[in-house]
């Protein structure tokens, strides 16, 4: 008899054990991503690694090709995050949405040239991807900054992906290609000419964003918390493993060359604290208020939410996870 009375009170304690643990609910977080690039790695082992799940969400990554339709995904509540550069938050300000977190540090668009061209002076034709995209804002800002017009002294063509773009120069359709790593790598072998380096110039830029509806965040914050402790963690993670973000980025890349994905890991670095500072889209908001002057007198703090991530700042969460992962 003393063990039948026992055994409950041992099922208790034990379920009493296991739901310390658990999440008091699981919110579903559709993620927007749009490019198969590096710079989206953190993401890729975040969801690899579960770390999602670590912090209570269920999340569903959703790729859409174009700034402009992924951005709609979030507008019409069929996805409640995107990983956008800032140009897409700045330039429709009827979607009210916000930057909460970043990857990126500085401007890592490359222009690579067809063989014989050794200047930028001499590229009268520059591939891109879309109007509005990231290729398009690093592309008209690096040719201003050598003294050159946009549309005027160099055309800016929309040929779509880098692969795309490569093959347009190799096939005399432009002069040069907008590149970022690891297609670096492939032009460099293609004989290529690396005309300017953005990565070397030290420009302070993001090219992605965590970035939701206001409205969301306001509802929905102790989720998007969650989802940055995710990130941050994410992003250590593929700094300590360098093997494991190597087979997520073969997965999510479809490349299996380890010259490519030793390339990709090689150039791009994540903060460890994501902080949307106004420095890191402050270039966008200059170019976008060329056609929206009205821009440059507003406040650039109505782009962005930094309490999220300062939240985990303050609570010692991020240096917690540094010197456990032992990254810098």
């Amino acid at each position: 008899m003393r063990f039948r009375r026992r055994l409950p009170l041992r099922l208790l304690a034990r379920l009493l054990f296991l739901c310390s643990f658990a999440p008091a609910h699981a919110a579903n977080i559709n993620v927007v991503w749009t490019s198969e690039v590096g710079q989206f790695a953190p993401l890729w082992v975040t969801k690899e690694a579960k770390l999602f799940e670590k912090y209570g969400n269920q999340v569903q990554l959703i790729f859409i090709q174009g700034a402009s339709s992924a951005a709609a995904a979030l507008s019409s509540g069929d996805a409640q995050v995107g990983m956008f550069s800032p140009q897409v938050v700045i330039s429709t300000p009827a979607l009210d949405l916000v930057m909460f977190g970043r990857l990126g540090n500085t401007m890592d668009n490359r222009i690579f040239a067809r063989k014989g061209i050794k200047s930028i002076k001499e590229v009268k034709r520059i591939a891109i991807s879309r109007f509005g995209s990231n290729a398009d804002f690093a592309a008209r800002y690096l040719l201003q900054r050598e003294g050159l017009r946009p549309d005027i002294d160099v055309a800016l063509l929309q040929v779509g992906n880098q692969s795309n773009r490569i093959v347009a120069v190799e096939t005399n359709n432009a002069d040069a290609a907008m590149l970022t790593p690891p297609m670096t790598l492939q032009a460099r072998k293609l004989g290529m000419t690396l005309l300017l380096d953005a990565s070397k110039l030290n420009i302070p830029y993001s090219s992605l964003f965590f970035v939701s509806r206001k409205q969301y965040l306001a509802k929905s914050r102790a989720d998007l918390v969650n989802f940055t402790k995710a990130m941050i963690e994410g992003v250590h993670v593929y700094k300590a493993n360098k093997e494991f973000s190597m087979k997520v980025l073969a997965k999510y890349m479809k490349v299996q060359d380890r010259e490519v994905l030793e390339e990709n890991f090689r150039e791009y670095d994540f903060p460890l604290k994501p902080y949307p500072a106004k420095e890191y889209f402050e270039l966008p908001i200059q170019e976008v208020g060329k056609k929206d002057p009205k821009l440059l007198k507003e406040n650039p703090d109505r782009f962005m939410d930094s309490s999220l991530v300062k939240e985990l700042d303050a609570g010692g969460f991020i240096d917690k996870l540094t010197q456990e992962y032992k990254v810098k």
